[in-house]
């Protein structure tokens, strides 16, 4: 877990830096991983370290090639060539188990279960293809599909070569107003998102985020509001098997909307915190089955991010409602004191009147 302070995370941000993204990465990237059973979070070390060690030695290779310490490399290299590419063995002696699914148009060495190289061996290959070590690598992948604007990875090399041609063919014009307030948009809603960002951060200090609740309606209200939403509709019901060939081998733990309202009924989610971690698996799950470039994955990152936003809502408004109660009781107990101290304070004039009446009386 990220050391940054919560302060730091909560500062107001007006542009967006990458040092303000280095900043806020790190403990998202510690969140999206809170939902995850803790198999799930074994297999992603130890895919992390396969897919670092795969990296390290096509750089190596990229390295060697444009004349980069060539000796000591090409040393490197041999002395690593009967790595098995799965972990290294110092830091994970656990062998990496696999499942036996091909993707298309994945390069060998990048195929689930593709053997014991794990990386590419020739520089062609690798700056001829977008994909890379991580793509054979599911959890690590949707832990990293799964991230939101201005924190999600840069376009693969073609989509950038691609834009970047289509600005280079246009002839160099003055911006117009619309483009302007387009800009000004696009830079609003990064604004925002990052925003979001910072404030998911935050829930975790939220007394009422973990707060249990006595009864179900408000989280069954909630789970109604997001289920009802345009990108629930895959969501809501579990994944056929028939249909999704090799999703049981993939998917560790699946879950789905329907199991979610199942266990707020049987009192197995009793928080806005749970409700929003077992969400979180359901967008893992698949974004890991199909891939962080796939319209599936982009069709959880809408859906996350609506369920981010109705529980920020959910717990701002408990938080508010909250706050209200305490300082209606707090009102109506220092009227109660202040009212019944008047009232004693009053007693003695009035009985002493009393007294003077009566003794004026009897002179």
């Amino acid at each position: 877990k990220n050391e940054t302070t919560m302060s730091s995370i909560t500062q107001p941000t007006t542009i967006i830096t990458e040092e303000a993204i280095k900043t806020v990465l790190p403990p998202t990237l510690y969140r999206l991983t809170e939902a995850l059973p803790k198999t799930e979070l074994d297999v992603i070390i130890r895919e992390a370290r396969a897919c670092e060690d795969a990296l390290e030695k096509e750089i190596e290779l990229l390295e060697w090639e444009i004349g980069i310490d060539q000796q000591s490399k090409k040393r490197k290299l041999n002395d690593d060539g009967n790595d098995n590419g799965t972990a290294n063995s110092n830091n994970s002696p656990e062998q990496l188990v696999e499942p036996s699914i091909a993707i298309p148009l994945l390069p060998t060495p990048y195929q689930p279960g593709g053997g014991a190289i794990n990386y590419l061996e020739d520089v062609q290959q690798i700056l001829g293809t977008d994909f890379s070590p991580p793509d054979r690598y599911f959890t690590v992948s949707a832990l990293l599909g799964r991230l939101r604007i201005p924190l999600k990875l840069p376009a693969t090399t073609s989509a950038a070569a691609a834009s970047a041609a289509a600005a280079s063919s246009g002839t160099t014009v003055a911006k117009s107003k619309k483009e302007e307030l387009e800009a000004e948009k696009k830079a609003k809603q990064l604004r925002l998102s990052f925003e979001k960002q910072q404030a998911l951060l935050t829930l975790d200090q939220n007394d009422i985020y973990h707060q249990e609740h006595t009864e179900t309606t408000t989280l069954l209200a909630l789970w109604k509001r997001i289920s009802s939403h345009r990108t629930s509709a895959v969501f809501r019901k579990p994944v056929n098997p028939l249909e999704a060939p090799g999703y049981q081998e993939r998917i560790l733990f699946p879950i789905d909307l329907s199991l979610i309202r199942k266990m707020i009924v049987c009192r197995m989610i009793k928080s806005y915190a749970g409700f929003h971690r077992c969400v979180g698996l359901i967008c893992h799950n698949c974004v890991k089955f199909n891939g962080r470039e796939s319209d599936y994955s982009a069709l959880t990152r809408d859906f996350e991010d609506n369920v981010d936003e109705k529980v920020l809502e959910a717990v701002r408004n408990a938080s508010a409602a909250a706050a209200a109660k305490a300082a209606a009781e707090s009102k109506a107990v220092a009227a109660a004191t202040g009212g019944a101290g008047g009232a004693a304070a009053a007693v003695p004039p009035v009985a002493g009147a009393a007294a003077a009446a009566g003794a004026s009386g009897a002179a």
